[in-house]
């Protein structure tokens, strides 16, 4: 068992590619009216109590192209970008902590086992609303962690609010490398393999898992999805065709209407599958949560997901900085809609004050 689970629930996504966009690519003309914009900058420079920089004024007029588009399209700084991406491949520097917003509120979904935000006394459920002395009110997950992150030996300061009182956490910035797979053998026959979220190396990482369980000759696999908050495509759709029999596995829909299918080619369904999910698994997981429970590939136990079925794409801009962009709407192997709706179970059962999710999993063997 493992009882400090990494649940990266800033990452509520799922990446298709990463686009480098030239200089030269700019348009020079879209209609917008640029001498109003001007006009609306001098006013702020020559009345404004404080002086805003020409580059504030632009990472304010780009984030401001976003706000209204959907929750999952966002700006990030040349630093922030950078960050971004050191989680996505599976190590950064920080403290050990993953962070969700929640009706507007920063809140801490777990601290990595051994890690100083753990040490520290940072429990899941605290609400971050300071970061170094900058309030968080207003400000998304992605930019807390921003904040939160830098550079390796580093102190930052966290204020958090814990059942009504404020508490402060000076903790050392340190590099956290993530390996997202982790596996023991329960019951004698029975392979427990959490997936904590689709990195790079996800399918890798399972594969040796698998693997570990093969040369035992385990054949019943519990594969653990829950707080699994997504990640990579193409990771989705690798880790989808170890369990799933020759077909579709996931359909992705286009702003034009256009739908690309991902299939498995596996002549077989090896393993007798029971998968975990929860309101926590999002995106990539409800990917191989729906492939596996429409085809049959196994049994899915525990509560209704997430419900994020859009597909957002990474592109780099010139000055390092980038853009997180809803590029299309993904549906279930039999075109099942997951947006804003979920995956619902097979089994629908809460966790009380043990794990009675894990334990029907393990019964259901039985």
């Amino acid at each position: 068992m493992f009882n400090n689970r990494i649940k990266k629930s800033v990452l509520l996504l799922v990446l298709i590619l990463v686009i480098s966009i030239p200089t030269g690519a700019f348009a020079q003309s879209s209609g917008i009216d640029y001498e109003y914009i001007d006009y609306v900058i001098d006013i702020i420079n020559t009345y404004y109590i404080d002086d805003v920089s020409t580059e504030t004024h632009q990472t304010n007029m780009i984030k401001g192209l976003l706000n209204n588009l959907d929750d999952y399209t966002t700006y990030y700084t040349k630093d922030e970008y950078s960050r971004f991406m050191e989680g996505m491949n599976g190590s950064f520097v920080g403290i050990g902590a993953y962070i969700k917003e929640e009706n507007g509120k920063i809140i801490v979904v777990s601290t990595i086992s051994g890690s100083n935000a753990e040490r520290a006394g940072m429990k899941s459920g605290d609400e971050i609303i300071r970061v170094d002395y900058k309030n968080t009110k207003g400000m998304d997950a992605d930019q807390v962690s921003s904040l939160i992150r830098g550079k390796e030996g580093t102190t930052t300061t966290v204020y958090i609010s814990r059942a009504g009182r404020t508490r402060l956490f000076r903790i050392v910035r340190t590099l956290i490398t993530i390996n997202p797979v982790r596996h023991e053998i329960m019951d004698e026959n029975v392979g427990y393999i959490v997936l904590e979220d689709f990195t790079a190396d996800a399918t890798f990482e399972l594969r040796r898992a698998l693997n570990s369980m093969d040369e035992k000759g385990i054949e019943n696999i519990i594969l653990d999805l829950r707080n699994n908050p997504g990640g990579y495509l193409d990771q989705a759709v690798n880790i989808s065709r170890l369990f799933v029999p020759k077909g579709p596995i996931v359909n992705i829909k286009d702003h034009s209407g256009a739908v690309t299918r991902y299939d498995s080619y596996s002549n077989e369904n090896k393993y007798n599958l029971v998968v975990l999910v929860n309101e926590n698994s999002a995106s990539a997981s409800e990917i191989v949560a729906t492939a596996i429970k429409d085809t049959g590939s196994g049994y899915l136990i525990g509560s209704k997901t997430f419900g994020k079925g859009s597909v957002q794409s990474l592109i780099q801009l010139p000055k390092g900085d980038g853009l997180k962009i809803t590029i299309a709407e993904y549906f279930g192997p039999f075109m099942r809609k997951i947006n804003g709706v979920g995956v619902t179970p097979d089994l629908i059962i809460e966790n009380d004050l043990y794990d009675i999710q894990l334990e029907k999993a393990l019964d259901y063997f039985k």
